[in-house]
């Protein structure tokens, strides 16, 4: 009996075999027939993905620049009010009408509430005459 199995099964795996070396060139034409469709199908993706980029430029966005915030300067004393800002307007008017000729590098402005007035420093020098009343 265990000469009927053992032939039996030998017969089987010899079937076997042979419907696998004649199901094997038709598997290998399938398997190409797979590989090529799916090179062609992954090559066409990246044209499509290629010409998508071409047609739509990348956005690039700014930079958000900080608007500078509004500022001035206030000095309040014996009840006036004066914008420092004024002041300075003011002071170099007064250097620009006296002194025509001369450039201007450097310019310091010093308020002096008890003398109710502002002095002035052009390009380092100090003068007398570097003075208006507030």
């Amino acid at each position: 009996m265990a000469t009927k199995r053992t032939t039996r099964a030998a017969s089987t795996a010899s079937a076997a075999k042979k419907a696998v070396r004649e199901a094997a060139p038709a598997a290998k034409e399938v398997l190409a027939a797979t590989t090529a469709t799916v090179k062609k199908a992954a090559e066409e993706a990246v044209e499509e993905v290629k010409a998508a980029a071409k047609k739509t430029p990348v956005k690039k966005t700014a930079a958000k620049k900080v608007a500078e915030p509004k500022t001035s300067v206030h000095f309040q004393y014996n009840g006036k009010d004066l914008a420092a800002k004024e002041v300075l307007a003011a002071a170099m008017e007064h250097f620009k009408e006296n002194h025509k000729d001369t450039a201007v590098r450097e310019f310091e402005l010093y308020i002096v509430a008890e003398e109710n007035a502002a002095y002035y420093v052009v390009n380092g020098e100090p003068s007398d005459d570097y003075k208006i009343l507030l």
